[in-house]
């Protein structure tokens, strides 16, 4: 599995900011839109980037916004998996640690993750889930980063692309 970090560039008319990363032979993945980019990842790496003065100069200039997935946002997109070919397989909860709460339903389905939401609180730490066509495994955490698992088809990697542009800028870059 390939984790990466979903960015956004806010200053739209400024160069890419993944022009410079393409200078530092990082590697990334470009959203259908420019601005919406997310970098591989591993918090150590991460971080020798960021330690880069020249780096982060340019981070901060061009306005880069770390992507932080509220209950909101994981709601909504789980509201979308169909529409993303995708289908929930586990949710995690930050103050479930044993993940009791969800057994307590008959199925996993977006209604019983609201409920949980809703009647208890709680914040979403993680969702799961497997792609329609060839069940692999996509991982979106509360932190931002995103994994998938190599194999994705083509139709299922701009599904993926499409689903990181929707993190990023909302439900305006779909058409449903």
């Amino acid at each position: 599995m390939q984790f990466y970090k979903i960015l956004r560039q806010r200053k739209i008319n400024e160069d890419t900011f993944c022009n410079l990363l393409d200078i530092q032979n990082y590697d990334y993945i470009t959203g259908n839109n420019k601005n919406s980019f997310a970098i591989k990842y591993n918090p150590d790496t991460y971080n020798q980037l960021l330690d880069n003065n020249t780096i982060f100069k340019e981070y901060t200039s061009r306005a880069i916004q770390q992507l932080f997935v509220t209950n909101q946002k994981f709601l909504a997109m789980l509201n979308l998996s169909d529409f993303f070919n995708m289908k929930m397989v586990s949710c995690l909860f930050v103050e479930d640690d044993k993940n009791m709460y969800l057994e307590e339903y008959e199925e996993l389905s977006l209604e019983s993750v609201e409920d949980i939401v809703s009647r208890h609180d709680f914040n979403i730490k993680e969702v799961t889930y497997k792609t329609n066509n060839t069940n692999r495994t996509i991982v979106l955490q509360k932190n931002g980063v995103i994994g998938f698992d190599n194999g994705l088809t083509d139709s299922e990697y701009q599904k993926l692309l499409k689903f990181i542009d929707t993190l990023n800028f909302g439900l305006k870059v779909i058409d449903i």
